[in-house]
């Protein structure tokens, strides 16, 4: 509903730009609370998943989206190389 109200408002965006930065900030907050008070996704995640999705989202909070993002990419390439390095090591003997 939020999302729908700003679609059809934003002919009328030039009054909204003195609208200070916290006002705005909790208006997407509204749009997405539910998500952040119990996010299922991070619940329901196992093993490297849980991993990556947790460290990507502490480090988000703790510094800032766009660090936490890159934290997030780092989580998984480092958790992709040493899982994946651990299945080839088998040779297959006919």
């Amino acid at each position: 509903v939020t999302a729908l109200m700003w679609i059809y408002l934003l002919p009328y965006m030039s009054i909204m730009t003195p609208t200070p930065k916290a006002c705005l900030s909790a208006i997407i907050l509204s749009a997405v609370i539910k998500s952040v008070v119990y996010p299922k996704d991070l619940i329901n995640a196992k093993g490297a998943d849980f991993v990556i999705s947790w460290g990507t989202g502490i480090a988000t909070a703790l510094t800032s989206p766009t660090l936490g993002f890159g934290m997030g990419i780092i989580l998984a390439v480092v958790i992709g190389t040493v899982a994946g390095s651990g299945k080839g090591d088998k040779k297959k003997t006919a």
